[in-house]
Parts: structure tokens; C-alpha cells; sequence
């Protein structure tokens, strides 16, 4: 099977555990792009947190952005099918982390948004200092003055290390008329209902005219299973969660190791899949 497409998700995936990627996937990958396969991000981030990699990469084509809220396009530098969370089910939102005294953080068409410090928080901004991106975070004193600043939301990210609570929560907001996953064990990624890695995986191979069939994509969270589930060859890393491997039709190393770039050059090469096993390393 000749494929045509890659889609390739960041965070416990293509970043290893420093927040960067290994040169064996940066070349494996420019090289998939060489021969003509149309490669692209889709992540939880916004596109401010993706651009620096897309560029490292080469990729020119637009990406998906907080968990298939928006696709950002890095040549045209424009938000393009934004699905944005409606106020009713916002304001419904909002309550229900106030009454659970969540840390959650917003996602938001001006910028990133918070009404208390928290670990993801900081660690967001630490991200963004690392990649020279501009700072625009801003913790504000009420969900008030939130709801007043933060414009359209794209995403609200909720953080606990309380596992149990957190998938509580999501159990909770199926009848919220929103889309909740766990991207990690202790972050729940909230957005508009149907929003999701899937179907703006769809919908951008369909404005390229691709085939869901002929697509590679790589996953390692929750968040990522709409996605796989879509795509003709869905491949989980070792770390991912139990239901992401239960999609995959093959299993690469950890984030850690360089089993995205030793697949791809095997596909570029042989110009088909012809691995017969689970693993691959």
C-alpha cells in the first residue's frame, strides 16, 4: 500500500521528554517530505507551541491545533475551521470546575488564560521561553474578568493529580455538550463537542484531497484515539495508554527512542508497508 499522508501528534510522541526532537525523526521526516508525503502536526497545543517544530521539520502545511479546535496554517500564518465552545456550555463548564476547585487553564483567541497559577501553567510558559515564543499568558482575578478578556476559547485544559476525580469529571461532562480526553493521566483537554483529532483529521485530508486509507497517523494519549481510529494505519508509541495501543496496527518505541524515524524510512524505501509484526524498533 503506497501511502500519502502522515499526521503526527507531539507531546509523548514526536517530543521526547526534554521538549524535543530527536535528529533521527528530523530527518526521517524531511526525507518522507522529500519523497512527497504530505506531512503535518495535530496536537493539543495551540499553534504558537507548534510553529517552532513545524518549522524545524518543514512542514508547510496547516496543522491542527488544541485537539482539532482550529487548523493554524504556517505559510498563510491564519486560523482556519475554528470550532470554539459555545458560551452556554462554557459558563456550564466553568461552574463545575469552580464547584470541583480545579485547576484549569483557557485556550482562548487572545491568548492563554488562568484565574490561579499552576503547575501546567508554569510549565507552559516555561515551554514558551525555551522556544523563544512570545509570552502571552495572563493570569486574571476572576472568571469574570476571564470570560471578559479571553475572546473565543478554543480549548479548556483541566489538571489534577487526583486520577480518579479527573475521570470522574469526564464522565461528568458527557452531558455538558462538550468533548473532554485525557491527554495525559492528570490533564483532561475540554472542547466544542465533536471538536476532536478525528474529524479535523478528515477534514483536512479531504481539503487535500487525500484518502483517510492512505494515512499514517502517530499517537500515544486519549486524545489521539479519534484520530487513529480514522486513519488507515494507526501506529501507538510503546508509552501509550492501553486504549491507544488496543487501536494501533503497530506499536513503535517510546517517545524517547526514534521508532517514528526508523518506520518512516522503512516506508519510504519500500513505499509500502511491509512489516509483519506489532513492535517495531
Amino acid at each position: 500500500m503506497k501511502y500519502q499522508a502522515i499526521i503526527i501528534d507531539l507531546d509523548g510522541t514526536l517530543l521526547n521528554d526534554h521538549n524535543q526532537i530527536s535528529s533521527n525523526n528530523i530527518e526521517a521526516i524531511k526525507l518522507a517530505i522529500s519523497e512527497g508525503y504530505k506531512v503535518t502536526l495535530a496536537s493539543g497545543r495551540p499553534h504558537n507551541l507548534m510553529l517552532p517544530f513545524a518549522k524545524q521539520l518543514g512542514i508547510e502545511l496547516p496543522m491542527i491545533c488544541c485537539n482539532g479546535a482550529y487548523q493554524f496554517d504556517p505559510v498563510q500564518g491564519s486560523i482556519n475551521d475554528s470550532q470554539v465552545i459555545g458560551s452556554n456550555a462554557l459558563n456550564a463548564l466553568l461552574d463545575t470546575l469552580n464547584i470541583g476547585q480545579f485547576y484549569f487553564t483557557l485556550y482562548c483567541e487572545n491568548g492563554i488564560f488562568a484565574t490561579q497559577q499552576s503547575e501546567h501553567f508554569l510549565g507552559l510558559q516555561q515551554q514558551m521561553l525555551a522556544l523563544g515564543v512570545e509570552d502571552n499568558m495572563k493570569i486574571v482575578p476572576s472568571v469574570r474578568s476571564l470570560l471578559n478578556e479571553c475572546g473565543d476559547v478554543y480549548k479548556v485544559l483541566v489538571s489534577s493529580e487526583d486520577k480518579v476525580a479527573l475521570c470522574e469529571l469526564r464522565d461528568v461532562l458527557i452531558h455538558h455538550h462538550v468533548q473532554a480526553d485525557l491527554s495525559t493521566p492528570n490533564k483532561l483537554d475540554i472542547t466544542a463537542k465533536g471538536a476532536n483529532k478525528g474529524t479535523a483529521t478528515l477534514h483536512l485530508l479531504n481539503q487535500l484531497n487525500l484518502n483517510p486509507k492512505y494515512t499514517i497517523a502517530f499517537g500515544d494519549g486519549d486524545n489521539d484515539a479519534e484520530m487513529l481510529r480514522v486513519v488507515g494505519e494507526p501506529v501507538a508509541m510503546e508509552n501509550a495508554s492501553p486504549a491507544i495501543r488496543g487501536l494501533a496496527n503497530l506499536i513503535v518505541t517510546d517517545n524517547n527512542g526514534c521508532g517514528i524515524g526508523q518506520y518512516l524510512r522503512l516506508i519510504v524505501s519500500e513505499g509500502q508497508h511491509s512489516c509483519q509484526h506489532s513492535y517495531f524498533y
